[in-house]
Formats: C-alpha cells, sequence, structure tokens
C-alpha cells in the first residue's frame, strides 16, 4: 500500500471536493508517512487567447488571488495542526508556457515543490489539449513542451506523463500505440533521467478511462506500452501518484489496481519522493 502521496487536488480547482485539511486527516487514518498537496495552479488569462483559455478549460482553475488568500493560509493551517502526524508538503501542479519561467518560479517560491502536467501544449501557434488533440504529428509538440519544462529545473514530477496516449490517432486515424509513440516515450524517459525528474504512474486514469468507455485494465492510461518500455531505463525515477479529487481516492480500487499494474510491470517504484527546495 503506498506510503505517501504527492499529486493532490482541492475544491479549488472546481472538479474536486474538500480542502488540505481532509486530505491530510484521511492521510493521516490511511497510514501515510508523507503527503503533498498540488492543486491546479492559477493561470493568468493573458497567457493566451480567450478562445484558448476556454478551450482548455483553464477558467476552473483556482485564480491568483485564492492562492493567496486561500491555498496558502489553509496549507499553513493544516501544516500547524498536523505536523506532528504526517510530513506535509505544499505543492501545485503546473502547465508550462515557455517565456513565463519567472511566473513559475514565482509560484514556487511559496511552496516545496512542482509537479508538471501537461493538459495542453503549444502547436502551431495554438494551445492544442492534450485530451483530444495529439496524433503522429502534434505529439511531438506534447514532448518538447513537457521536455522543456522538465529541463528548467523548476519541476519535481511530470505527472501522467503517458496523456498523450488518451485520443492519439496515427496516420490512419486509429487510436494504436505507433512508432511515433514509442518514440516520445523514449524522449520523455530520457529527459526525465538527465534532468533529475520522476515520472508518475496516476492512479486516476483507470476512473477516466471508464468514462470513455474503456472498462477492464486496458487503460487509456497508465498506458502498459509507455510503462514497459520505461522499465528498460534503471535510472528512472518512478512514484505513483493517486491524484486525488476526493479524501477517499488516496486510497481506493484504482489505486489498488495501478499499484498491482506496477507489481505486475516489475517497475521499480519510489515509496517516496526526494523534494528539496
Amino acid at each position: 500500500m503506498l506510503k505517501a502521496n504527492y499529486h493532490t487536488h482541492t475544491k479549488l480547482c472546481n472538479h474536486a471536493i474538500g480542502m488540505p485539511e481532509d486530505y491530510i486527516k484521511k492521510a493521516i487514518e490511511l497510514g501515510f508517512k508523507e503527503i503533498g498537496m498540488s492543486d491546479h495552479a492559477p493561470v493568468p488569462e493573458d497567457f493566451m487567447s480567450h478562445e484558448e483559455y476556454m478551450y482548455n478549460w483553464i477558467h476552473r482553475n483556482m485564480k491568483l488571488n485564492e492562492y493567496y488568500e486561500i491555498y496558502l493560509p489553509s496549507l499553513d493551517d493544516a501544516i500547524s495542526k498536523y505536523s506532528k502526524d504526517i510530513k506535509i508538503y505544499r505543492g501545485l501542479e503546473t502547465e508550462f508556457i515557455p517565456g513565463h519561467e519567472e511566473y513559475y518560479i514565482g509560484l514556487k517560491a511559496n511552496l516545496d515543490y512542482l509537479n508538471l502536467g501537461i493538459h495542453y501544449f503549444l502547436s502551431n501557434g495554438k494551445e492544442l489539449n492534450s485530451y483530444d488533440d495529439v496524433n503522429y504529428k502534434t505529439i511531438y509538440d506534447y514532448a518538447n513542451i513537457a521536455i522543456k519544462g522538465m529541463e528548467t529545473g523548476i519541476f519535481n514530477c511530470l505527472v501522467h506523463p503517458d496523456l498523450f496516449y488518451f485520443q492519439y490517432k496515427d496516420e490512419n486515424g486509429n487510436h494504436t500505440f505507433d512508432c511515433h509513440c514509442e518514440k516520445v516515450t523514449r524522449m520523455l524517459v530520457e529527459a526525465a533521467i538527465k534532468n533529475n525528474v520522476y515520472l508518475e504512474v496516476n492512479a486516476n486514469g483507470p476512473a477516466n478511462s471508464r468514462k470513455y468507455g474503456v472498462n477492464g485494465s486496458d487503460w487509456l492510461y497508465p498506458l502498459k506500452e509507455f510503462w514497459t518500455i520505461a522499465k528498460e531505463y534503471k535510472d528512472l525515477k518512478i512514484v505513483i501518484g493517486a491524484d486525488a479529487h476526493n479524501p477517499e481516492n488516496l486510497w481506493n480500487q484504482d489505486v489498488a489496481d495501478v499499484e498491482a499494474f506496477t507489481k505486475e510491470l516489475g517497475l521499480n517504484i519510489s515509496n517516496f519522493m526526494e523534494i528539496t527546495k
């Protein structure tokens, strides 16, 4: 069973429930040793067009004033109450938009770590969605944004790195793991090793897969083909992330199934993520 989780959301992202204290109390109940809160970071609207901002659902993220006035104080309050019972880290999950590095550095100044999550990426001058817009051409733009983010040294972990496969289409419009997917997998893994970044096996993938009619263990992510390739790289650092949007999801059947998935593949999972400012 997991001993820690570093991918944890709150109601401030407007598609989760609970605040830091709710997750921390649940983590203590489960016997966790560490927990990192990592809600979706605020993204200034002027980072892209209004149409792109809405298309990529960024309007539902917490706002910058909520980050300072609600999120950070709620973390400080929870730490003051529960730090004797569990190690608590302050974090965020952020995108990476090149040219705005100082913004991410500014966010991290108040935190212990940042997760990098590529939900959208720049391709031919437009912000595309990682769930719907990845194909055999745009997959390399997804990879390049993730790699540029890892190269900044700002991020501890690339979460759901295999999200590119969600609705991926090959040259014939088929949803299949092809040579482009394999090449991008190796690009991401090698960049993670080079830049000392963890890759996450995401335990929210099974639930998201079921929403798209994928049942059983043949998930859209975590993707067996991706992690089979990743296993070849002995220096890769890997963690399991619950990607919890509800305190009860810190440990549920999906998390158990993903943990079993990693054991079946023989992945070398880190129980804890090393976090240094």
